[in-house]
């Protein structure tokens, strides 16, 4: 029970930088171990880590270890995608397996400039 609450903490604190901190436009995949989709998401974000390295910010929460995020985000389906400006403040949210293009193509749609 203690590790499941450091773990929660740890997670707020994850979710306080990504929404804002940073002061960079964000992504968080909501996903889970065992998901084929999200594993393939996993290598977009990869990308978008390698190729815009200071300029968007990216997490990645498993709900197995979470479960209350998945409540707190009403997740019904993963991999769930959630898009942040700069500031935090969400602006998108998408479900299912995107390619870097789409993924850029929304941060654009949502009004976030990259």
């Amino acid at each position: 029970m203690k590790a499941k609450i450091v773990s929660s903490l740890l997670l707020v604190m994850l979710l306080c930088s990504v929404a804002g901190a940073a002061s960079l436009p964000s992504i968080t995949m909501l996903s889970t171990k065992t998901c084929p989709a999200c594993e393939e998401m996993s290598k977009v974000l990869d990308d978008i880590n390698a190729k815009y390295s200071g300029k968007i910010s990216t997490a990645h929460i498993y709900l197995e270890d979470n479960p209350d995020i998945a409540k707190k985000y009403n997740v019904r389906y993963v991999p769930m995608l959630i898009f942040r400006d700069a500031s935090g403040k969400e602006k998108a949210r998408e479900v299912g397996y995107k390619s870097l293009n789409e993924v850029l193509a929304t941060f654009r749609k949502a009004g976030i400039t990259i």
